[in-house]
């Protein structure tokens, strides 16, 4: 094995403590110089002094490799670029000269031609054409010195993908940058993505260049230690690793995994200690990378609009097929906790008030700030957009429904617990089958909006988290699911004895689009506003439905329906005996009334009674048309349907005909007196056209 070490900018300019150096905007500063050279007594024994000298002891003596070291420029009278000097000629800060002293350098100069001369100093130090370096494998390169944010990540980046280099590499502890932020920056991301290792164990970076260890052993120079045991135990060695770079700017940190999702991700709120001192916490997500891109884009997306209430994104550590971010909150104050923490520790007055106070300032923040800020009407088909149009879905339903079906006789539960899968099956293929569109307030939305996605504090304070799944899509798509969640995934207290009531309760809350509160409940339901389970569900499910239909333009409430249904058949999956989610039986069987009531409702509703084909017989043919050209806004210019009014219309125009009831078919005599108020579309001569499109 032959090591290379390159130091960056070890000149007195860019690492001297003395006053007149640290004025320099070269200089990376007070804290970064003690940082790799050490402070106060210890000025001098910092790591980059220390491991300095013992590479330049230990490659001298076994011949396994040299440094090179690059000056800002060519003085007059310095020596030749690619030269071997005598550390006398060289202008390294004085700290570092003891720790050099016997090794051999080779001196290449910052100036226009830096690249060729450093090829010069590779050959000459290694005998190796810089062409043939890939062939290299005994080769390595150890990058260190300072402005890791444009210094050595250019020679890191020329020395691997310009030269072909196969090993190179920079420890955290022996490099340094004015920007913090744009420090971590390179080390996290831009230096992994041009393929240097990044080392954060002193010990491993000694191990890389062929050194002994044993001098380092003993030194604070190690990646930051995780904790507890028992949070560590399942985490991956690629995760492992991913948190120790997210984390390296401490020396220890305490996870405590986030619950809620099943994607596979991991998800932690990260507690960290620089020595003894305790810093604010972070939120680290690790997931794959297409989960996670997709993750930092909608992030990207809101973060304009949501300012302090969306978590500050470090920049991405990829490792393998996995990617983590680190979240910080502005202003954490107190212990955090989720939502569905929150929820599901509400067991009084006082606290399930705080809940309430919580999830109605979260709610406010996600109606003004994005669902009214970025709100506008489109053309939407409610089962399409909701992806319950697929045949595949009829499939998961019915799959669910006899896994249901089955717990409930393996247990001989009545009969009237159960639900009938064939009835909802025949239901639910009759009102997805429905292509028939409308127009209604689309927005941009979070797309997987539980409650663990919305981290408080002790001050209240909100944030919102995963932004995976945002996009434009209806505004009831979130609202539907902060529903479904409260009453089929956070309310576990329910036991079988509880289903007739609950079955009672799914129907009035399917049947009402304001449900009342709990003092005004019809009889069959007074007991909710004594038992604080129901209670919690029907003060949430209002809090939720007040602030969506304060949104909406109309008091047409099916797309909400039918983003229910959406949720509701996806929460039959969430089984917790078949290792698929948090669900137990009686919540599965509480899903399943849901579905049952809300197909019951949409098939006798008047939307789902429009069939496009079905006509009088008297009428002509409908053009039948895509359920794509349906809006009036998208041009259809073979739209042409014949003109038509039936006999009875004509035989009653009130103009001609006493006691007439009809208008006169010539729309011109009547359009003066004519009022249409809300009207969106017309033809060329003023008439209103279908509201619900072609």
């Amino acid at each position: 094995m032959h090591t290379v070490i390159i130091g960056i900018g070890l000149d007195n300019k860019f690492i001297s403590p003395d006053v007149a150096f640290l004025s320099r905007k070269e200089s990376i500063g007070e804290r970064e110089i003690a940082r790799l050279l050490g402070k106060g007594k210890e000025f001098g024994n910092g790591p980059l002094a220390a491991f300095l000298q013992h590479a330049a002891s230990s490659l001298a003596a076994g011949g396994l490799g040299e440094i090179i070291i690059s000056r800002p420029k060519a003085d007059r009278g310095s020596p030749d670029a690619g030269a071997r000097v005598n550390l006398e000629d060289v202008d390294v800060v004085d700290t570092l000269k003891p720790g050099i002293s016997g090794a051999e350098l080779v001196v290449v100069h910052e100036d226009a031609a830096l690249w060729g001369a450093i090829r010069e100093a590779i050959q000459c130090v290694t005998g190796t054409e810089p062409a043939a370096l890939s062939e290299r494998d005994d080769l390595r390169f150890l990058i260190v010195g300072t402005h890791t944010e444009n210094r050595v990540l250019a020679i890191g980046s020329f020395l691997r993908n310009v030269l072909g280099a196969k090993q190179v590499a920079v420890s955290a502890h022996l490099a340094g940058s004015s920007s913090i932020e744009a420090h971590y920056a390179a080390l996290r991301h831009n230096l992994p993505a041009c393929g240097v290792q990044v080392m954060l164990d002193l010990e491993d970076t000694a191990r890389f260049v062929g050194m002994t260890t044993e001098p380092f052993a003993e030194l604070p120079y190690h990646p930051c230690a995780i904790g507890p045991a028992e949070a560590c135990e399942s985490i991956p060695d690629e995760q492992r690793s991913i948190i120790e770079s997210l984390c390296m700017h401490w020396s220890r940190t305490q996870l405590r995994p986030l619950q809620g999702g099943y994607s596979g991700s991991l998800l932690f709120i990260a507690d960290g200690w620089k020595g003894r001192a305790r810093t604010e916490p972070v939120v680290l997500k690790i997931d794959q990378f297409p989960q996670m891109r997709r993750e930092i884009s909608g992030y990207h997306q809101v973060k304009d609009f949501f300012g302090k209430h969306v978590p500050t994104f470090s920049h991405p550590v990829s490792l393998g097929d996995s990617v983590g971010v680190a979240m910080e909150f502005a202003a954490m104050e107190g212990r955090p906790e989720t939502l569905q923490d929150s929820f599901e520790s509400a067991e009084d007055e006082e606290s399930f008030r705080q809940f309430l106070g919580r999830f109605q300032k979260a709610l406010n923040l996600l109606a003004e700030k994005l669902y009214r800020n970025t709100s506008h009407l489109a053309w939407i088909t409610p089962y399409r957009v909701f992806g319950l149009h697929a045949e595949r879905q009829q499939q998961y339903l019915k799959t669910n429904l006899d896994h249901i079906l089955s717990y409930c006789e393996d247990l001989s539960l009545p009969s009237e617990a159960a639900t009938s899968p064939d009835a909802i099956l025949s239901m639910f293929k009759v009102i997805t089958a429905n292509e028939d569109g409308l127009e209604s307030e689309v927005c941009l939305v979070h797309g997987d909006l539980n409650y663990q996605n919305v981290i408080c504090d002790h001050a209240d304070n909100i944030w919102f988290i995963d932004w995976t799944h945002s996009g434009e899509y209806p505004v009831e798509m979130d609202f539907a699911k902060l529903e479904n969640d409260v009453k089929f995934v956070m309310s576990k207290q329910f036991d079988y004895g509880d289903l007739p009531r609950l079955k009672q309760f799914e129907e009035y809350l399917l049947a009402e689009r304001m449900p009342a509160p709990p003092n005004e409940l019809p009889d069959h339901l007074r007991h909710v506003k004594w038992d604080l389970r129901f209670r919690k569900i029907i003060e949430t499910v209002r809090l939720i439905r007040e602030t969506c239909f304060a949104i909406k333009q109309s008091d047409d409430w099916i797309v909400y329906q039918v983003a229910l249904l959406r949720y509701a058949t996806h929460n039959l999956s969430f089984d917790k005996r078949r290792g698929r989610g948090e669900c137990e039986l009686p919540q599965l069987i509480h899903a399943a009334y849901s579905v049952e009531a809300l197909a019951f409702n949409l098939v006798g509703d008047d939307f789902h009674l429009r069939i496009r084909g079905e006509r009088p017989a008297v009428y002509p043919p409908r053009q039948r048309i895509s359920i794509d050209y349906s809006p009036w806004s998208v041009e259809c210019p073979e739209y042409d349907p014949p003109y038509f009014v039936h006999e009875s219309v004509k035989a009653n125009d009130s103009k001609t005909i006493p006691g007439g009831w009809a208008d006169p078919e010539d729309f011109s005599a009547v359009i003066a007196a004519a009022r249409f108020e809300g009207v969106r579309h017309r033809d060329d001569q003023g008439r209103p056209l279908n509201p619900r499109g072609r």
